[in-house]
């Protein structure tokens, strides 16, 4: 897996940008629900984030793929977070999501899976995070999320 760090250049900042206005408006349609908390009691902190991801295949742990991604204040900030992948599935939709001021989970039904993914973010403090996947009650992925600094510029 490729490891973006923070030095990379050329249009590694527009991808970003793209892939995060994607997932705000994803997000939006996910976590607009009424009866959730107010995205205004969320803490974390925006800034450069390194996520760690570890794929869980047949039991075994995958090596980590690390990521660097600059999360912005934005006005819901839990897109930023809940975009976890199912391994092996790509086309999967979200539903029934409960949500804190910490933490959030959600079930996912995909094309071709006969049991539904569970998904979950749970924040510890407003610099670290662990989410994860599972199916069936077993891990698929992992992820520990860890700020590092302020963003320094939109591209970052």
């Amino acid at each position: 897996m490729k490891t973006n760090h923070p030095s990379a250049s050329g249009g590694r900042g527009h991808a970003v940008a793209r892939a995060l206005a994607v997932l705000v408006l994803l997000g939006a349609a996910f976590v607009g629900e009424p009866g959730h908390a107010d995205p205004g009691d969320f803490q974390a902190m925006p800034g450069l984030w390194k996520i760690v991801t570890r794929v869980f295949e047949h039991g075994k742990e995958g090596p980590p793929q690390v990521a660097w991604h600059c999360v912005d204040e934005g006005p819901d900030p839990w897109p930023e977070f809940a975009q976890l992948p199912v391994p092996g599935y790509t086309q999967c939709e979200r539903a029934d999501p409960h949500r804190s001021s910490t933490a959030l989970s959600w079930t996912l039904q995909c094309q071709g899976l006969t049991d539904a993914a569970r998904g979950r973010v749970k924040f510890d403090s407003a610099e670290h995070y662990t989410a994860g996947i599972s199916i069936k009650g077993q891990d698929v992925v992992q992820v520990e999320g860890r700020r590092y600094a302020a963003c320094t510029s939109p591209k970052d």
